[in-house]
Formats: C-alpha cells, sequence, structure tokens
C-alpha cells in the first residue's frame, strides 16, 4: 500500500476573490508606470517647429508623449495648437485627441 503524501501539493489550493485579482492587476500595472518626462530648451524650442509646420502645411507627424504614467505615440495632423490653455490637438485617421503641450516627449516629421 502506497503511503499518502500530504505535503503542499495535495492540500495546497488557491482561492482569490475578483476583488483581490483586480487589485493585483492594477498594482503590476502601477509598477509599469514611468514619470513625467522634462524637456530642456533646445528639444522643446525643436518640437515647436516641427508643430507649426505641421499646423501650416498639414505635414504628418508622430507624436510621442505621456499620459497617466504610460508613453504613446500617435501619427497625425496637427490641427489646433492653444498656446494659452497649453494643449494641442491631433487629428488621425480616426479620431481627434488632445494632449498637454507639457506631456510631450517628441514629435517628429514622418
Amino acid at each position: 500500500m502506497k503511503k499518502l503524501q500530504r505535503g503542499n501539493k495535495l492540500w495546497h489550493m488557491q482561492f482569490i476573490l475578483p476583488e483581490h485579482s483586480e487589485a493585483l492587476q492594477q498594482w503590476y500595472s502601477e509598477q509599469d508606470k514611468v514619470p513625467k518626462p522634462s524637456l530642456d530648451e533646445q528639444v522643446i524650442t525643436e518640437i515647436g517647429f516641427v508643430m507649426m509646420d505641421s499646423l501650416n502645411n498639414e505635414i504628418d507627424v508622430k507624436v510621442v508623449y505621456w499620459k497617466d504614467g504610460f508613453i504613446k505615440e500617435v501619427i497625425g495632423i496637427i490641427d489646433r495648437v492653444d498656446r494659452q490653455q497649453k494643449y494641442m490637438k491631433i487629428l488621425t485617421k480616426d479620431d481627434i485627441i488632445t494632449i498637454k503641450v507639457d506631456c510631450l516627449m517628441s514629435v517628429d516629421r514622418i
């Protein structure tokens, strides 16, 4: 007769409530967040030139920006730049995206 093994394999059961599962997923996503970037004056000036070129000549640009701790990128034409409210609007194929100017990381011509 074989001896019954009562190690962790036999008695180990995991019960995770949906609330615990959601909290774990949120905790993991919080670990991937990056801090908001800070750019020097030269980079800000170059971004301004590219933004105005896209605004005036309807040139496609790739915009890399920070939002809620994550780096995102979008391709489109800059439709509007509001210097007082410090935001810009980008026309993409599907949507219009509003981005705060202080969250920009780079704007490159395509």
